[in-house]
């Protein structure tokens, strides 16, 4: 239905935004780490997922696209709704979140508001299988891995990176990102 929403922020709350495009504003809820990358006014392009919930619209959005499909895999678990689904996507790359499911890493979750250890092994248990479907070029990873471990947002390092000449080995692909990132 909507697949991404781009606009300039209008508002901001500690559950969504309202993103402004075209003359509409659209309520769109985010993960806490996307709200606090993101002012009022910043121009941003946001990946969509929309629910109809007791006949009510709700729209979530993600910053970054890897993430868009963890909370998909997610919410599709019985027993996982969008909002457990948003707490839990953002919780670090995708990697991490597949290590921590193929090694049944507890910890990973543990700082999960609302979720326990029930719920965990439920998760665990039924995206084992899910998450080894999901693409993740090893590359493109590995220096979206390296800019966020200095510090830099993933949807920022993406954005660098997509500037950046693909052919290229990882090392010189951070390089050059870093001193984009720099000016």
């Amino acid at each position: 239905m909507i697949s991404y929403i781009s606009g300039n922020i209008l508002e901001k709350t500690d559950a969504w935004a309202t993103v402004e495009n075209q003359g509409i504003g659209f309520k769109v809820f985010l993960s806490l780490n996307d709200l606090n990358q993101i002012k009022l006014g910043d121009k941003v392009k946001l990946f969509c997922r929309f629910f109809m919930r007791n006949e009510n619209p709700e729209l979530y959005g993600f910053l970054d696209k890897e993430q868009l499909k963890v909370f998909e895999m997610l919410e599709r678990i019985s027993g996982i709704g969008p909002k457990a689904a948003m707490l839990i996507a953002p919780l670090g790359t995708f990697e991490k979140l597949k290590k921590a499911v193929e090694s049944q890493d507890y910890n990973y979750f543990k700082n999960i508001k609302g979720i326990g250890t029930k719920k965990i092994q439920k998760i665990i248990l039924e995206i084992s299988g899910e998450i080894k479907k999901i693409d993740v070029a090893p590359d493109e990873d590995e220096a979206v891995s390296a800019l966020n471990n200095l510090g830099f947002p993933v949807s920022v390092a993406r954005q660098i990176l997509d500037k950046i000449d693909k052919n290229i080995d990882t090392e010189e692909r951070i390089k050059q990102a870093l001193k984009m990132l720099a000016k």
